[in-house]
């Protein structure tokens, strides 16, 4: 499964208003405050980290979106990814439980957005549906709820990948085939998608002693 911290960016500037085509590019510190009812957990890594995310301002003020979004995704990846490492259990799972729910919604809204949840690249389309764009808002708020809970704490170990294999495999139910499907869906149907990529998303069935490093190795991974 694609990390969690990934699919936090997967709203681009240009979903969020921050550079909407009908506005002239703002700075970083506008940026804060889209954020602030956009994107939480981004919003949470910016205001902590001023100084370096003001590097931007030159990439915002020219309207280039791609090269602020790149940026803002390093600068995500290189805080946001320690902090979700290190939460705890209740919170990481909590972010699993919120993305099956997105799943959840999306399986009955918007299939073709399964796979572009997943992918790292939600769509306008897909957020154009009220309880998508809800779902979608909660999971980025239980993402940012973790990560504050992770910025003090001690590192954890991570799950190791074989154990993470057999997690997936027999907890999860999810097969080889199923994998396969998911990375090379050709034409399956995007209901089908959908109810393949929920398997990821079930860390209830998950057993109890693993639960929250599954959850944790998918918040952190730079997969």
């Amino acid at each position: 499964m694609k990390s969690m911290l990934a699919l936090s960016l997967g709203i681009g500037l240009l979903a969020t208003g921050v550079i909407a085509q009908d506005a002239k590019p703002g700075t970083v510190d506008e940026l804060i405050e889209e954020l602030a009812g956009t994107n939480p957990l981004l919003h949470a890594v910016v205001t902590d980290h001023i100084d370096e995310a003001r590097e931007i301002n030159p990439m915002i003020l020219a309207g280039d979106e791609e090269a602020a979004e790149k940026a803002l995704a390093a600068l995500v990846v290189k805080y946001g990814s320690s902090a979700l490492s290190r939460a705890s259990d209740a919170a990481a799972i909590e972010v699993i439980k919120k993305g099956g729910e997105v799943i959840d919604v999306l399986a009955e809204q918007y299939p073709e957005g399964c796979l572009e949840f997943v992918r790292n690249d939600v769509s306008l389309k897909a957020l154009s549906y009220p309880r998508v764009e809800q779902s979608y808002r909660n999971y980025l708020e239980a993402q940012r709820i973790a990560y504050e809970d992770g910025k003090s704490r001690a590192p954890i170990a991570r799950m190791e990948l074989g154990v993470m294999f057999e997690v997936v495999t027999e907890d999860l139910g999810v097969s080889r085939s199923d994998m396969h499907t998911v990375l090379n869906p050709g034409n399956t149907p995007a209901a089908q998608l959908c109810s393949l990529i929920r398997k990821d998303f079930n860390v209830e069935a998950v057993r109890e002693s693993q639960r929250g490093a599954y959850a944790r190795a998918n918040l952190s991974s730079k997969k």
